[in-house]
């Protein structure tokens, strides 16, 4: 008997190749409107020297012991590095913050754009104006933004009031204040505010007193 071949099923592999079709042309969609999507864009030197003056603290006037501390957790050379015009974690860090909220946000951006937004910030900024990017706009857990309403929250005073201990707690919670701030985590939580006390003691004098 004769069938015609157009109206015969189709055979299971053209199926496989349709369905494989149909398959690269859904990646290939979902590629090209990432790579598609809008760069990273910083905000306006006039727009982010504003903001920058109207944060609850600069990080020029925090006692030398309270900035060296978050400098310690962080990244210890970053005053080096800002001197030599190279990037930091800390710069990375605040970077990411200034643009967590930003469209597109920094979680959608790709890793050349995110490496050329830390350069950009690098690049305008000096380390003072980076440390107090990251400072206002850094996590504490409970709600809280910004090493000021921690201080508060936390030891009931304003952020230049901090003791060199309060300083070196708060900066151990940053990196992950979820998980530190877990009863189960206490001990390990409290050896890292020591290990952070030791370490920004061991910073040249020059990096501690140049905010």
């Amino acid at each position: 008997m004769h069938m015609d071949r157009q109206n015969s099923p189709a055979s299971p592999r053209v199926a496989a190749r349709l369905v494989e079709t149909v398959l690269s042309i859904i990646l290939f969609l979902g590629l090209s409107s990432a790579t598609l999507a809008a760069p990273l864009v910083l905000p306006a030197n006039t727009a982010l020297q504003a903001r920058l003056a109207g944060y609850p603290i600069d990080a020029g006037s925090l006692p030398s012991a309270v900035t060296a501390a978050f400098v310690a957790q962080e990244d210890r050379y970053f005053w080096e590095r800002l001197e030599d015009r190279k990037t930091s974690t800390l710069t990375e860090a605040a970077t990411r913050l200034l643009l967590s909220e930003a469209t597109p946000a920094w979680s959608q951006a790709s890793p050349l754009e995110k490496k050329d937004a830390v350069e950009e910030v690098t690049k305008r900024f000096d380390a003072p104006d980076i440390l107090t990017l990251y400072l206002n706009l850094l996590p504490f857990g409970e709600e809280l933004t910004g090493l000021d309403a921690a201080a508060r929250h936390y030891f009931d005073h304003p952020a230049d009031k901090l003791s060199p201990a309060q300083a070196a707690w708060l900066a151990a919670i940053s990196r992950s204040p979820a998980l530190a701030l877990m009863p189960a985590n206490r001990d390990r939580t409290n050896t890292q505010r020591d290990y952070i006390s030791v370490s920004y003691t061991h910073l040249t004098l020059p990096t501690i007193c140049s905010v």
